[in-house]
């Protein structure tokens, strides 16, 4: 039986159909704006360059671009990575710039670029009223102020003239020769490009850097690139007292912490301070209840004083302690704002991070009393006046009372008298009269001496009246009546 032989010429060439229209199955209709194509180059004009590209169309580049880009014109056969802008005459116009055009683009490819929404290049040429001029496709183009960047550029940046950017033209009509573009179109697309990408990347806790955008009371608003959130007051720094724009201006470049994200409602919230090293634990270690510092007046509240140990930790001096003995219905009598106090700290809660101070007087911590018992003299200072007493400082520890009976006043004196005898904040002597428990009363050295003399006069008085009375013994009783007859004659 004969086999017939297989015709090899007709199988090969079904083979480079098949192939053939797979390959032209392939090609695509054209491409988005601004989409980077491959190609190579198959011919070189006097104004253009011709490429054959993965598609139906041939894609064509003006030979000027070549030129003004400073390289060399390619060689049909050499392969070429250019950017599609649109469709012009069956062909592909294509640029060599990211932007969509060179400088020198027709006219056509600039409508093409405005109809694509695809970006073109363009030079800041010269400032003018409410922008800039700029040279976009060999045409003059206005930029406003507001569409040369997203973000106000900080003050004293430098200018854009004659640096080269990327534009959106925005308004363009030939006729009445109408071009307007916007760099900031650009950057907010690409921003949204970002934010996109951010969806799925920022997380709370990253550390992100950013542009300040904004400047408010409350706070600032910083761009990290595709999400722009605020960093509230309380978050720019540990000290309480700094305000947003004492250290943050529009345009500064900043680290943040991300601290909140909502993509439903668009809310962001972002930390300066946490990445600053936390002053409370630094103070903590250092200080303690008992401890003496310094610290300044930054806030009065009708409780009493907050004041400013170091940037970051603030302690309060209640109302009670302001007045210095005195009693006072408002902080502003004692003390104000700015002023710097001597104070001891009180009490320290570590995981509220409160702080209870006392105001600190150099002169009681001056007194040193030594031991205080019954009939030591001391020196002390006038602490408070009530109508029962003085209360008189003798050392940072101790106070007693100079009850008003011992006062040298009048029984009934009012506390006006006793403030106008005894000064609050007046040094005074006292002599220490009686210790019960922690009370301690006190009496003046003036009451004390009239007492001695007094017990002096009736021990005199005693010491006579016995002598008198061993003379009797020893002389009969006649010496002492003539004595008192002496004593009753000198009186007559």
């Amino acid at each position: 039986m004969l086999v017939p032989k297989k015709n090899t010429k007709s199988a090969a060439m079904a083979a480079l159909l098949e192939e053939y229209e797979d390959r032209t199955a392939a090609l695509r209709e054209s491409f988005a704006p601004g989409e980077e194509v491959r190609g190579t180059v198959v011919s070189v004009g006097e104004d253009t360059v011709a490429l054959d590209l993965p598609s139906k169309m041939p894609g064509v580049i003006d030979r000027a671009q070549f030129e003004n880009a400073g390289v060399p014109v390619p060689s049909p056969g050499a392969e070429l990575s250019a950017y599609f802008v649109a469709v012009e005459d069956g062909a592909a116009r294509l640029s060599l710039s990211p932007g969509g055009s060179a400088s020198d683009a027709s006219e056509s490819e600039l409508g093409a670029a405005w109809a694509a929404k695809v970006p073109v290049e363009g030079k800041y040429e010269k400032e003018v009223n409410g922008g800039y001029e700029v040279r976009v496709a060999g045409q003059r183009a206005f930029c406003p102020f507001s569409q040369v960047a997203l973000h106000r550029p900080r003050e004293g940046a430098p200018s854009p003239v004659g640096t080269t950017d990327t534009f959106l033209v925005i308004e363009y009509n030939p006729a009445e020769r109408t071009l307007v573009v916007s760099h900031r179109a650009v950057e907010e697309k690409a921003r949204d490009a970002r934010r996109e990408t951010l969806r799925q990347s920022l997380f709370e806790g990253d550390m992100r850097h950013g542009t300040v955008t904004k400047i408010m009371p409350f706070g600032a608003f910083v761009d990290i690139g595709g999400v722009e959130g605020l960093v509230p007051a309380s978050e720019i720094s540990w000290d309480r007292s700094v305000k947003p724009g004492d250290v943050l201006h529009e345009g500064d470049g900043v680290q943040v912490k991300v601290r909140r994200i909502d993509w439903e409602n668009d809310r962001f919230s972002f930390s300066l301070k946490d990445l600053a090293p936390d002053p409370w634990k630094e103070w903590f270690e250092e200080f303690g209840p008992g401890s003496y510092v310094t610290g300044r007046v930054v806030k009065l509240m009708p409780f009493g004083a907050f004041v400013q140990l170091v940037p970051g930790v603030d302690g309060l001096v209640p109302i009670s302690s302001l007045g210095r003995g005195r009693r006072i219905a408002r902080p502003e009598e004692a003390v104000s704002v700015g002023e710097e106090l001597d104070l001891k700290v009180e009490s320290v809660d570590e995981v509220s991070r409160k702080i209870s101070l006392s105001l600190v007087d150099k002169r009681v911590q001056a007194l040193a009393p030594g031991e205080i018992a019954v009939g030591a003299t001391l020196k002390g200072i006038v602490e408070s006046v009530r109508e029962f007493g003085v209360f008189v400082r003798l050392s940072e520890e101790k106070t007693g009372l100079l009850h008003v009976s011992e006062s040298g006043l009048p029984r009934g004196a009012s506390p006006s008298q006793l403030e106008a005898k005894f000064p609050i904040g007046s040094d005074v002597e006292v002599v220490v009269k009686g210790l019960d428990g922690d009370r301690i009363s006190l009496m003046l050295p003036s009451t004390v001496a009239a007492a001695a003399a007094a017990a002096k006069e009736e021990a005199d008085l005693r010491d006579l009246l016995r002598g008198n009375a061993a003379g009797a013994k020893a002389g009969g009783l006649g010496s002492f009546g003539s004595l008192l007859d002496a004593a009753l004659g000198s009186s007559v």
